[in-house]
């Protein structure tokens, strides 16, 4: 290259960091409002440095499951003829789509991916205090588990109250509806939604479906199962090893014979987590081994077992008795999973499949490494945000995008119940909805559109909102901690107090 050629280039490269320097006024407004990964290609200079851990594969993972929720509701909402399973409608007035094909519909089957989240709460929950046991250092077991519990209620309060306080102003503004008729009833209105849904934690694993965002039903019963999985800890904490596992497991069965499917699965992934440390530790006293080849039996077993929890994942809400082999596992159902309410037998093999999904996925290296993938580790730090987000974010522009097919008049023109033809508009009204080809190309298309949206807005509000409230807890409780030296015996207490 000549000196001249060189000269040009670094001329040129100086002038585009010139150009997209941090301090020039438009860079500081426009870097926050960009989605992470494109503000990061474009400004480097903060971008920040993400590392794997010995479990970032379960970030990934529920990463990846809060994406198949988003895409559930979105099916569900807008495409409801792709929901049922395939075959079960009449092939010439409700023909099926390749995309209602088992393991194929994994990827709008939100459900099980709820029981995937409990299972990955509980392992994650349950991770460093077991370390902490492991290492025979119970300070620092104390110390974890009490700032788990202490933090507990405003990682997952803070954001939902931001989210749904947001949703108000949007129902007030018109753009989301229905609004009540004056401000001071919405604020109402949402006030008994916090503090008698949202942050109600009394009815364990009910769906108590909180107004302003129906899909928050599940943060009470994460958190009240926190709160059971810290009690467990603790009361298990100073016994053996053995016994701990052992108590442990005899408490999810437990949980399965009283039909709490929620329990189960937050104490399953503590028996997990103690699993995990149990091999982890065992592969460093032996060094790392290609041990490959030894356990294929073990994991041929686990590629079974995730093959039957994909085929699972696809039990619809309606239906499940006439669809072929879901009838099978429904007739196996046991008590009282079988006699509780209709989808309560999907909620016993979600369970038994999420929990076998966490522990097969950790052990098998290529799932794995999908998992630890840079997509599905940002879809993680995501999706908490993601879980909150998508559903006002979809109502808020499924009318724009998708629309709706050409609507003819009904009535007389003139008459008191005419109502006017509407016009063919969005997606469905460019692509139609007449035949299942058109619906499944309208699906697609719809998704790519309202896809990154989601993504964009859970970006934001994960900057934002989500990790700023985790900030904030992580100060308050540095702030409120009692650092002082114990005083020694017989200085203002006694033994026995």
């Amino acid at each position: 290259m000549r000196s001249s050629d060189y000269r040009r280039g670094a001329a040129s490269t100086s002038s585009i960091q010139s150009f997209l320097s941090p301090r020039r006024p438009w860079v500081r407004f426009l870097r926050p409002i960009l989605p992470s990964f494109v503000a990061d290609a474009l400004f480097p200079e903060h971008r920040p440095t993400w590392r794997l851990h010995p479990t970032s594969y379960l970030d990934g993972l529920r990463g990846i499951a809060a994406m198949i929720v988003f895409v559930c509701h979105y099916t569900e909402n807008n495409f409801h003829a792709l929901v049922r399973s395939y075959g079960l409608g009449d092939p010439e007035t409700a023909p099926s789509s390749w995309i209602q094909l088992p393991f194929l519909r994994v990827v709008f089957s939100g459900r099980p991916m709820v029981h995937i989240f409990f299972v990955i709460s509980g392992f994650a929950l349950s991770y460093k205090p077991v370390l902490a046991l492991h290492a025979r250092d119970l300070d620092r077991f104390y110390a974890a588990l009490a700032s788990s519990t202490f933090r507990r209620a405003f990682r997952l309060f803070g954001p939902c109250v931001v989210s749904t306080f947001m949703i108000m102003c949007l129902r007030q503004m018109g753009y989301l509806a229905p609004a009540e008729p004056t401000l001071y009833a919405e604020l109402s209105k949402w006030k008994d939604a916090v503090f008698h849904s949202i942050t109600w934690p009394w009815a364990w694993d009910f769906d108590l479906r909180p107004k302003f965002d129906v899909h928050l039903w599940t943060i009470p019963i994460e958190f009240a199962h926190s709160m059971l999985l810290f009690m467990v800890l603790l009361m298990l904490s100073r016994v053996r090893m053995w016994i701990r596992m052992a108590s442990v497991f005899g408490l999810m069965i437990y949980c399965l014979t009283c039909g709490k499917w929620a329990g189960f699965e937050f104490l399953a992934g503590m028996f997990l987590a103690e699993i995990h440390v149990l091999r982890a530790g065992a592969k460093s006293k032996e060094g790392e081994v290609d041990d490959e080849e030894t356990d294929w039996p073990l994991k041929t077993f686990q590629v079974c077992l995730i093959l039957i929890g994909l085929f699972l994942a696809g039990w619809p809400n309606k239906g499940a008795e006439f669809t072929p082999g879901i009838r099978y596992f429904l007739s196996q159902t046991p008590f009282p999973f079988a006699t509780m309410d209709p989808l309560a037998p999907q909620k016993y093999w979600f369970a038994l499949s999420a929990v076998a999904a966490v522990w097969a996925i950790g052990d098998l290296a290529f799932l794995r490494g999908l998992f630890e993938s840079p997509l599905a580790q940002y879809f993680g730090r995501i999706s908490y945000a993601v879980y909150i987000c998508h559903g006002p974010v979809e109502q808020l522009f499924r009318g724009r995008l998708l629309g709706h097919p050409f609507i003819p008049s009904r009535g007389e023109p003139g008459a008191p119940d005419y109502v006017p033809a509407l016009p063919a508009t969005g997606v469905k009204g460019f692509i139609g909805v007449e035949t299942i080809g058109q619906t499944t190309v309208g699906w697609f298309i719809g998704l790519w559109l309202l896809g990154p949206l989601v993504v964009w807005a859970a970006d934001l509000f994960w900057r934002a909102v989500d990790s700023r409230i985790v900030n904030l807890a992580r100060r308050l409780e540095t702030v409120c901690l009692d650092d002082t030296e114990p005083r020694p015996r017989g200085h203002g207490y006694s033994a026995a107090a």
